[in-house]
């Protein structure tokens, strides 16, 4: 049996009081040399890193307008294709439209002028395959594989079906859309007309 040193509780050896030195965040939580962290939890808002001249925003998040910036820019890049009455969706963001009645509503309506507005076709979205034995990994054994040919034949069916089935939902692409110059024109003429009754 080997010697192992006895360090009683009580004795200096176990503890002693030391004088230690770092940041501690406005919660009280201390960080040591990490002044990053401590600011970071500490705070509710910041400057931005990249232009200082943009209005503060959330520790938590991201500066507004430089996201802005990147996404006009990336939408600045993107492809341009003439519509053929496809799915679009104005660029980054929730407003879709499926129909070109809805479209002519929007614009007409819009606070801005019809070839202002970016659009961008959308992609579908279609459902996926189902792996049977991705499935029921849970449930099979280590190593083990499905047997049960009437449950693999049910789940190639279910696939077939998958497969020739439309979609579920549409998405941004990554495609501007170009509108038909008769199509604009005709939104401007309705925009005029509702602006200036006779």
């Amino acid at each position: 049996m080997r010697d192992e040193k006895i360090v009683m509780f009580n004795s200096p050896e176990a503890a002693s009081v030391q004088t230690v030195t770092g940041w501690v965040d406005a919660n009280g939580r201390f960080w040591g040399k990490d002044e990053d962290m401590a600011r970071y939890c500490g705070s509710t808002h910041r400057h931005c890193k990249i232009n200082p001249d943009h209005p503060i925003h959330a520790t938590s998040g991201s500066c507004g307008v430089c996201r802005q910036e990147r996404m006009d820019e990336r939408f600045l890049k993107m492809e341009i294709r003439d519509w053929v009455d496809e799915p679009l969706v104005i660029y980054d963001s929730d407003t879709y439209f499926f129909d070109i009645d809805s479209l002519r509503d929007y614009l007409v309506d819009a606070d801005h002028e019809p070839d202002d507005v970016r659009l961008c076709i959308c992609e579908p979205n279609y459902p996926s395959e189902i792996d049977a034995a991705d499935h029921f990994c849970d449930d099979l054994p280590e190593d083990g594989e499905l047997q049960d040919d009437q449950l693999i034949a049910a789940f190639e069916l279910l696939n077939e079906m998958i497969r020739k089935s439309g979609p579920l939902s549409w998405s941004q692409g990554s495609v501007a859309a170009r509108l038909p110059a008769d199509f604009i024109a005709e939104v401007k003429a309705e925009r005029a007309q509702s602006l200036n009754p006779a």
